[in-house]
């Protein structure tokens, strides 16, 4: 396949890196990136030929599914399949990957080993999705982490989750799903942990880009990073809600040196890390 070419038949297809992109587009793999054609821009005939294309060129290494819910969420079906029940989707990036990774048995065991699957198809090489439906007894994210911990034993590889809110399969499903796919493509890579949820991606994610046009934030950022250890401190005592003798703790230091770099710290910047919205100011500062 020939992108120029293919640009001269829709105008409006883009190259990007990234599987996902805002709004409503046909998208297939090219030379380790990816085209997107918004789909208001391509009739329905040529949609047919365009997913015949996409299944000569994509490669044989993963299945390609056919069902209802990949094609739903792939942007060729208008309308989520139907359901009563509350739907969620698990993104699962696969990393470290062989050559001979059996696609086909791990679908296989994910249908097995999480409750409720509806569905589970890959979307590319590294990416598998879950559509997983509600139940009274919905597993918590360590339990999900479980689970995803015996997938990587059982075929040797590490694994990247994003643990999706549940919603109604309404008319507002496929522009939700969409969104939760660019939040964790935009965030896994900076993420401390490898299963994650809305809250654990929802404070970097919606503020970044006010923080890297804020002339305020980054010089706050340059004093920062002027001390290599702040940036630690910062992330401890985050992580451990402002708790000092757990957050020295996890630092390998004694609780009176912490307290000495705080201070340190105060001096330099004005933030107090004592005080939470100072805490908070600084995360989302060297996030």
């Amino acid at each position: 396949m020939d992108f120029s070419k293919l640009k001269k038949l829709y105008p409006e297809a883009m190259l990007s890196k990234k599987p996902f992109i805002k709004g409503n587009t046909f998208r297939i793999s090219y030379k380790n990136q990816w085209i997107h054609i918004p789909t208001e821009h391509i009739s329905h005939r040529e949609m047919n030929i365009l997913n015949l294309l996409k299944e000569e060129a994509q490669t044989d290494s993963f299945p390609i599914s056919q069902s209802e819910w990949f094609h739903f969420l792939d942007g060729s079906l208008e309308h989520p399949p139907t359901t009563d029940i509350p739907v969620r989707l698990i993104q699962i990036v696969l990393e470290k990957i062989n050559t001979d990774f059996a696609y086909s048995t791990w679908v296989d065991a994910v249908g097995h080993i999480f409750e409720s699957v509806l569905d589970v198809f890959f979307v590319s090489e590294d990416t598998c999705l879950i559509i997983q439906k509600h139940t009274s007894k919905a597993l918590k994210q360590k339990e999900l982490f479980g689970m995803l911990k015996t997938l990587e034993d059982d075929f040797s590889i590490r694994a990247n989750a994003y643990i999706g809110q549940f919603w109604e399969s309404d008319p507002h499903l496929k522009t939700i799903f969409r969104e939760e796919r660019h939040i964790f493509q935009e965030e896994y890579r900076h993420l401390d942990y490898r299963m994650n949820s809305l809250s654990d991606v929802a404070l970097r994610y919606f503020t970044k880009d006010a923080v890297s046009h804020s002339t305020l934030m980054l010089s706050l950022k340059t004093s920062i990073e002027k001390q290599p250890e702040w940036k630690e401190l910062i992330f401890a005592l985050w992580e451990n809600q402002g708790n000092v003798t757990v957050a020295a703790k996890q630092l390998f230091i004694h609780r009176n040196t912490l307290q000495y770099r705080m201070d340190r710290y105060y001096d330099s910047t004005g933030l107090s890390l004592k005080n939470m919205n100072d805490l908070l100011l600084s995360f989302l500062i060297i996030s």
